[in-house]
Formats: C-alpha cells, sequence, structure tokens
C-alpha cells in the first residue's frame, strides 16, 4: 500500500526491496499513476514486472536472455521501435552494465512519448559500504577475476554525478527531471586525524538513485 506523498515527489510507495521480484512490486506500485499504457522495460529478465501492472498496461520487455519479447544485445543493437512508441520506458539497474550507456540512453529516451523511469546504483557507496564489512577493497561488478565474468559495470560514480548526467543528457533529449529520489542512505564515519568524516559528501552517502523523467511537451 503506497503512502502519501508530498507534492514536489509524486511517485512514492511504503515497499522496499531486495530482489529482481520485490523490486518489480517496488516499480508497479511506486509509478502506478505512469504506466497504465504503453510500457517498455528495458533490461525486463524473466518479465517479472508485467504481473504487477493493471490490466490496462500493455508491456513489452526487452533483454538479452530468452523469453523477452525482444531479445536485442543493447551493446550492439538500437532499439527496434519508432520514436515516441511507448508512454513510459523503464531501465532498472541497466544502464551502467552497457560500453553503450549514451546511446541507449538516448534511445530510452526517443522512444518514449511521456516519462522515462531510470535506477542507478551508487558504486562508490557500494565499496565504501564493502569495505566497512571487510571485503579489502573488493567489490562485486568491479576488480580484475581469474575467468571473464558473466556480468560486470562498466562505469564507476557517485550519487552526484548519476544525478548530473540524468539531468543534462536528458535535457538535450527534450526532457526534464520530473522526480529524482533515493531507496538507501547513509555510510559508517570515516573519521580523519583532524576529526572530518571522509565520506560525509552526499555523492558517496546517497544510495541507488530513482530518477523520473518527463517529456517537455507531455501531457500530465
Amino acid at each position: 500500500m503506497s503512502t502519501n506523498a508530498p507534492a514536489k515527489n509524486p511517485y512514492h510507495t511504503a515497499l522496499r526491496y531486495t530482489d529482481r521480484e520485490s523490486k518489480s512490486r517496488y516499480i508497479a506500485d511506486k509509478y502506478r499513476a505512469i504506466l497504465s499504457g504503453r510500457v517498455l522495460d528495458v533490461g525486463c529478465d524473466r518479465r517479472q514486472l508485467a504481473a504487477h501492472l493493471s490490466a490496462t498496461a500493455a508491456y513489452t520487455g526487452v533483454d538479452m536472455a530468452p523469453g523477452a519479447d525482444v531479445v536485442l544485445n543493447l551493446d550492439r543493437d538500437n532499439l527496434p521501435f519508432p520514436d515516441n512508441s511507448f508512454d513510459a520506458v523503464i531501465a532498472s539497474d541497466v544502464l551502467e552494465h552497457l560500453e553503450r550507456l549514451h546511446a541507449v540512453f538516448d534511445e530510452l529516451c526517443r522512444v518514449s512519448a511521456s516519462r522515462v523511469i531510470v535506477s542507478l546504483p551508487n558504486p562508490v557507496r557500494n565499496l565504501m559500504l564493502e569495505v566497512s564489512r571487510g571485503s579489502e577493497g573488493r567489490l562485486k561488478y568491479y576488480g580484475l577475476p581469474v575467468d571473464p565474468p558473466k556480468d560486470r559495470h562498466r562505469w564507476f560514480f557517485g550519487a552526484e554525478e548519476a544525478a548530473h548526467f540524468l539531468r543534462e543528457r536528458s535535457r538535450r533529449m527534450g526532457f526534464e527531471v520530473e522526480q529524482l529520489d533515493h531507496q538507501e542512505k547513509g555510510l559508517p564515519a570515516w573519521i580523519d586525524p583532524a576529526g572530518v568524516d571522509l565520506l560525509a559528501s552526499t555523492n558517496a552517502r546517497l544510495g541507488t538513485l530513482w530518477c523520473t523523467l518527463k517529456k517537455a511537451n507531455a501531457a500530465d
């Protein structure tokens, strides 16, 4: 059940997530108001989100994995849809995996007639959390494994960098940030000899970024 949100944050949910299934419920509940039309889920995995959308939603899932409505390698191919094909386009924890991050982001905007929903992790925060838990600086999706990994992130950034990218790149594509919020916050303090917390910046402390972009000429 969603809680009431402040006017400046029209999209809100009391739900939290720990895996793909619970993330699908989180997305469906939080963004229900804009997921009732043509919905494109880029990086859909096993199409989990489709089961949580309203009966009025026309869902299309894109992924490399068999079982997607459209099987596609985003690091090689553009989205095979005309401009403005979907009312809402979702890319949840997808862009950071792609060498072609910038081109794919532009594609998300191109095929959207109204909204784009993007989530991005904060690798800086994730690294600091892993170090505090005794990982000795090792971080999933990064590093130099002996064998080629099945999955890895191509980009390392913090929360402020991610927000700046979304604001500036979306503006070039005719979109504006409608809402930007973070799923998690906070880090253990890292105090230097002068008593300064080296991890006090929002670039490090803010967690997964969720951003809703609205096309400049789109109706509410």
